[in-house]
């Protein structure tokens, strides 16, 4: 029998396989591209790896300068929960001032006492209640510390170095006794009237005969401590 002749393709027909191949051959290399970069981890691009890097700098950083400034801030006073009556002898103790003077309670006897209790933070911070209240114990050295048997000390608490409590006199123009508490590295005078929930800001005033008056533990009153002064000046 004779043999049948091929059939020949016409010039369409290879366009269209050879077009079919390379189709199948491209999808073969993307589906291989694909399955390598299922195998190799995946990497950030160094825009998200510098902005990711950057925000955990800031964190560190924010959270460096709020230990710092937490630092900074004065220590806490005080905080016992039961208070002693106003009746009793003031406990006595002795301060020496930043000038170098010695403060005796005792020494005192006959005279009406303001103690101030101050805490003092490093490079000299205080508290809005000590601003307050050091521009009101200024008024009433003003009106007795020269003339009527009154005398004023700021029993300061500065456990740093630093606390530049000189500056602090200088700038609140303190007049009378500041001492610091801490500077014999204990707080003898905080621990011995704990009994009357001293606070930061706190005045006690005691009456010439050293019994403990009147205790204030808000913003003072001019006019309330200048009556309740001159009520113990004339006892």
């Amino acid at each position: 029998m004779p043999k049948k002749e091929k059939k020949r393709e016409s010039w369409k027909e290879r366009q269209q396989k050879r077009l079919l191949k390379l189709q199948r051959a491209q999808e073969a290399y993307q589906i291989q591209r694909e399955r390598e970069a299922e195998r190799k981890p995946r990497k950030w691009p160094k825009g998200k790896i510098i902005g990711a890097f950057s925000v955990i700098i800031l964190i560190f950083g924010m959270y460096g300068y709020w230990q710092y400034y937490n630092s900074q801030l004065p220590p806490t006073i005080g905080g016992a929960s039961n208070t002693s009556p106003t009746s009793e002898i003031a406990p006595t103790f002795s301060l020496k001032d930043i000038n170098g003077t010695l403060f005796s309670l005792n020494q005192h006897a006959g005279k009406v006492i303001l103690i101030h209790f101050m805490a003092v933070g490093c490079s000299g911070q205080i508290r809005d209640i000590n601003k307050y209240q050091l521009s009101q114990l200024g008024g009433l050295c003003s009106k007795y510390c020269r003339e009527e048997p009154v005398v004023i000390v700021t029993v300061a608490v500065a456990t740093c170095p630093n606390s530049q409590l000189a500056s602090l006199r200088s700038a609140y123009n303190i007049k009378w006794f500041l001492g610091n508490d801490y500077d014999d590295q204990t707080l003898d005078i905080v621990n011995a009237y704990a009994g009357y929930s001293i606070d930061d800001g706190t005045v006690i005033l005691v009456g010439k005969n050293l019994r403990v008056a009147q205790v204030y533990r808000d913003k003072l009153s001019l006019d309330t401590v200048k009556a309740n002064i001159d009520e113990l000046l004339e006892a």
